[in-house]
């Protein structure tokens, strides 16, 4: 790759060694630029392709990570697409799939009342026994579901005039037929309320009912004829005889997406279009009949790698990336006919990111702390590619450090789309699409916020309820139970192992403080003091957010009670 502030160089004659240029710096930026209004095209296609638990360190590229690739699942396309595209190495999501889904389709952090979603199922994953009681999340006696008021990407993109279609998992809407009618998608092709595929092979032509029947058109046996056009160009290191062996045999529902979004493409491509291609994998269940059976023959024969090597997972991390490769490499053949003499793929935006951190089980998200459930690093971060095959769109060879967060792909779509963002509000994400276009592009934000009122605990994970920013190398963590913080200095210890609180008693004041005011501001409800609890009482000379408000005190005694909400506490600094 090559510095953001460098001419374009030939991306792929550079050794890996040399194109690992950092670009960026993780500190506050200053100013923006809008990525609509091109002068050479008209408005941009976008397709949006979003991996179900895929990790940071999934990928075989070392772009999208800070050099820490995967040495045994393989995913060659998204390699390519990093390195010729823009690649992020500080972007995050939410903890799981369901409060990232909210945040993209919003463009909302979790505590807007349109958004108020923190977690999948409910905020007490902690038993009857834990301290506090998280909030109710979603919508009233149903799971966890976007309301209706809400406006999503689908709608903006709608409203501007592009086609919209949803191929895939929804999982935060109440009902599939929302999707279409409440949630700005002209089109629904798969997605339920449901969050995990159940099954990954129809069965009979027909997947299984977590994954919604229009898929169904897509499930029909695999062909010869399909096998030679659809599987054999995009395989690597796979056995012909395994590959040809699928003949005959039950669709895989990765296959299934790509077609899906291919005959989408080809249906809309007479006007802009918007396909928000959202993969099952690489969700549980993870085993031996989910994978597509050529690639678990290769994955089954390969060395172990230096971290976890599931075969079976390494066959749906490489199933999702032929996914990738077949939409892409359909984009690039294909003409556009709203450009004559240009493909699809000129005037296009394809972005990859995953909704959360690694499965801990199945992959290895070292050098970071934690996965999939947790506030830390390795529950939060993910790859980010954007790419194109127009350089006005996405000048590639870039890796990009600016810390980013899912709900900016909401701000972003609608950016290039020719939506005014700066009229819209609330919006909590922020405008990417100057950074694709533009290496010496700047963000104007100098934190990202993550709030969990809850618990979810289980024989991997020990998540409690916490509140979290980071700004610059910065991460700050308040944890509600003992009212204590953390303080961890990334640019040195992405593996937060060493705690600089009682270091740096004023970052943490400067950091809390905007914490609290960033709760303040969006209203964030707390978690409560379980029924049964004694009361919590304890001294505070400081500030303290809870009902809604903040509060000052002078060396006052505090009592909480149950069923009243647990505050965060922030002592005064010394001397004041």
């Amino acid at each position: 790759m090559r510095n953001r502030h460098a001419r374009r160089l030939g991306l792929l004659t550079l050794p890996v060694a040399l194109t690992l240029t950092a670009v960026g710096a993780p500190s506050a930026a200053q100013g923006t630029t809008a990525g609509a209004g091109r002068p050479d095209a008209p408005r941009p296609n976008i397709v949006f392709v979003l991996g179900d638990d895929f990790g940071w360190t999934d990928l075989s590229s070392p772009l999208t990570n800070q050099g820490n690739p995967n040495d045994y699942y393989e995913t060659p396309t998204l390699e390519r697409i990093a390195a010729e595209g823009t690649a992020f190495d500080n972007a995050y999501a939410s903890p799981n799939c369901a409060p990232t889904r909210a945040a993209l389709l919003t463009g909302l952090y979790a505590p807007r009342p349109t958004n108020n979603i923190y977690l999948v199922d409910d905020l007490n994953r902690g038993g009857d026994d834990t301290l506090l009681v998280g909030p109710p999340q979603g919508l009233p006696d149903e799971d966890v579901a976007l309301p209706a008021e809400a406006v999503t990407v689908g709608e903006r993109l709608q409203d501007a005039g592009y086609t919209t279609g949803y191929l895939g998992k929804f999982h935060v809407a109440a009902t599939p037929s929302d999707i279409t009618a409440q949630h700005g998608f002209d089109e629904n092709i798969g997605g339920t309320h449901a969050g995990a595929p159940g099954a990954y092979h129809a069965q009979n032509g027909t997947f299984v009912q977590q994954i919604g029947p229009e898929l169904d058109a897509f499930a029909a046996d695999y062909t010869q004829q399909y096998v030679d056009e659809n599987i054999k160009p995009f395989s690597h290191g796979t056995d012909p005889a395994a590959v040809d062996a699928l003949v005959g045999t039950d669709k895989h529902v990765s296959d299934a997406l790509a077609d899906a979004t291919i005959d989408f493409v080809d249906r809309n491509k007479d006007e802009p279009f918007f396909a928000f291609l959202s993969s099952y994998a690489v969700h549980t269940p993870v085993g031996d009949k989910q994978a597509r059976a050529d690639l678990l023959a290769k994955y089954r024969a390969k060395s172990p790698g230096a971290g976890p090597s599931n075969a079976a997972y390494g066959a749906l991390v490489e199933g999702l990336d032929q996914t990738v490769a077949r939409v892409v490499e359909h984009l690039e053949t294909t003409a556009d006919p709203r450009r004559p003499g240009h493909v699809l793929a000129d005037n296009t935006v394809v972005v990859f990111t995953g909704d959360n951190g690694g499965v801990g089980r199945f992959t290895d998200n070292g050098p970071l702390r934690g996965e999939k459930g947790e506030l830390r690093e390795g529950g939060l971060r993910v790859p980010l590619i954007a790419w194109s095959g127009n350089p006005r769109l996405v000048d590639g060879g870039t890796v990009d450090h600016t810390p980013v967060y899912s709900a900016d792909l909401h701000t972003t779509f609608a950016s290039l789309a020719g939506v005014r963002t700066d009229d819209i509000r609330p919006l909590d994400g922020a405008d990417l699409s100057g950074l694709f276009a533009d290496p010496t592009t700047e963000l104007d934000r100098d934190a990202l916020y993550w709030h969990l009122p809850g618990y979810l605990i289980d024989d991997a994970r020990d998540q409690h309820p916490q509140s979290v920013i980071r700004s610059g190398r910065w991460k700050l963590i308040y944890n509600y139970e003992d009212r204590s913080w953390e303080l961890y200095d990334l640019a040195a210890d992405i593996g937060e192992s060493d705690d600089r609180a009682d270091e740096e008693p004023q970052v943490v004041h400067r950091l809390g403080h905007k914490l609290i005011r960033w709760l303040d501001k969006l209203d964030a409800p707390l978690a409560t003091l379980r029924e049964g609890q004694a009361p919590l009482t304890f001294r505070v000379s400081g500030e303290t957010y809870a009902d809604g408000h903040v509060s000052r005190h002078r060396g006052e005694t505090l009592v909480v009670e149950p069923g009243e909400e647990v505050p965060v506490v922030l002592a005064a600094p010394a001397g004041h």
